[in-house]
């Protein structure tokens, strides 16, 4: 069976996908072998204390990434990543959205709790379907528009006081907006908005 190693402790893969959560990994370095398996298809590094995103160059048919709950500042490291379908950086301490071009075929992007202030470089991820920003620092809500295909949007908890901009997302289903000082009403055809806000 294959496997991985972290400290010295075998870790197998189990039916294209490995699961290495809470092991107080440091680094992505750390975990010998994993360069070598490059058909994976999912890599779960849940709850270490990961800072930086690397030596993940290898693994070109990974479709799902989840690195949430870990220290990490920035996104990189995502190059070579072209086959990813599902992004995990929730509660990290990201402050920007940026080297995502090359994810064409992302549909799930969770970036909730972390440290972003601006909706940016997100234009080129035209088959994405969940958005999840809520909880971040976002005073304004523009470069959505290329987003033909979005359907979830959470931008909960955050500092937005308009939300007018989202005609433009045709495919929209779901739009929670609760928990944000909203100037006006918003009002979209054949969307469910979420704004738990007491007025």
């Amino acid at each position: 069976m294959e496997y991985v190693k972290i400290n010295k402790q075998k870790i197998f893969i189990n039916s294209n996908d490995l699961y290495l959560n809470n092991l107080d990994i440091n680094s992505i370095s750390e975990i010998k072998r994993l360069q070598k398996f490059t058909n994976i298809k999912g890599l779960y590094l849940e709850g270490n204390n990961i800072t930086v995103i690397e030596k993940l160059d290898p693994l070109v048919n990974l479709r799902r990434l989840h690195l949430e709950s870990n220290l990490l500042q920035k996104i990189n490291g995502l190059d070579a990543l072209i086959k990813l379908e599902e992004l995990e950086l929730t509660n990290n301490q990201i402050s920007k959205i940026e080297h995502l071009d090359h994810q064409k075929k992302l549909n799930e992007l969770l970036l909730n709790n972390n440290k972003i202030r601006n909706v940016e470089n997100l234009e080129n991820l035209e088959n994405l379907q969940i958005l999840d920003l809520s909880n971040n620092l976002i005073t304004e809500i523009e470069g959505l528009e290329r987003l033909v295909n979005l359907k979830h949007l959470n931008l909960s908890n955050n500092q937005i006081r308009k939300a007018d901009n989202l005609i433009d997302l045709t495919n929209l289903e779901t739009l929670n907006v609760t928990g944000n000082p909203l100037s006006e009403s918003i009002h979209l055809k054949n969307v469910r908005i979420i704004n738990q806000n007491k007025s």
